[in-house]
């Protein structure tokens, strides 16, 4: 496999989460480019999502990670420096667990991306995306699961890179509630420009392997 992408599923009050569409809807593009891409999309819980994660990267060993997530209260698209694999208890999963002993599976010292996160930035800046570069993907699932990859793949430097999206513009057809903010990004451009940093990193991967 060229490259995984990995979206999540719903979660307490997300009932559709946009990384499931977006995961997919990247996949697509690059397999029309010629790469072996998957999605996969994982389920919001430690004792579901997380193992299937491992057990996903243990099997198929992808040459890349692109992995997707839900920054609900974020007004830029973030591309995620470091995974801190520290999972709080204060906010449970879609089964209504906390982390407790699944989180330990993930914990680390701050690791920090094998993708090229500038690089990244950049493909997102050109389709005039609001991004940044963070240093905290969070105490969730988000940073759980990259914490996961990056511990599993690092003996090889797989190129893994988390990028958090914040909610996205309606598509057509769909009535917002309210004024729609202008920092929020388009379904169309933000695949686009995702499949771009999922070709990099899968040019990233096969040049290691």
């Amino acid at each position: 496999m060229d490259i995984l992408i990995t979206g999540f599923g719903p979660f307490p009050r997300v009932r559709i989460n946009p990384t499931t569409a977006l995961a997919r809807a990247v996949a697509v593009r690059l397999r029309h480019a010629g790469l072996d891409a998957r999605a996969l999309i994982l389920e919001t819980s430690y004792g579901k999502g997380l193992p299937e994660l491992q057990a996903q990267l243990a099997a198929t060993r992808p040459k890349a990670i692109l992995m997707l997530g839900l920054a609900a209260r974020a007004r830029t698209v973030r591309v995620e420096l470091f995974a801190r694999g520290h999972a709080s208890p204060l906010h449970p999963d879609a089964t209504g667990a906390t982390p407790h002993a699944a989180a330990a599976v993930s914990a680390a010292l701050p690791l920090r991306t094998t993708g090229n996160a500038p690089g990244a930035l950049a493909a997102l800046e050109r389709r005039g995306l609001r991004s940044a570069l963070s240093p905290s993907a969070g105490r969730y699932l988000c940073d759980a699961c990259y914490a996961a990859a990056l511990r599993r793949t690092g003996g090889d430097a797989t190129p893994v890179l988390f990028v958090h999206v914040p909610w996205l513009r309606p598509g057509p057809g769909q009535r917002p509630h309210e004024r729609v903010a202008a920092f929020r990004p388009g379904a169309d451009k933000l695949t686009r420009s995702l499949a771009e940093i999922g070709a990099a990193l899968a040019r990233q991967g096969r040049r290691l392997r």
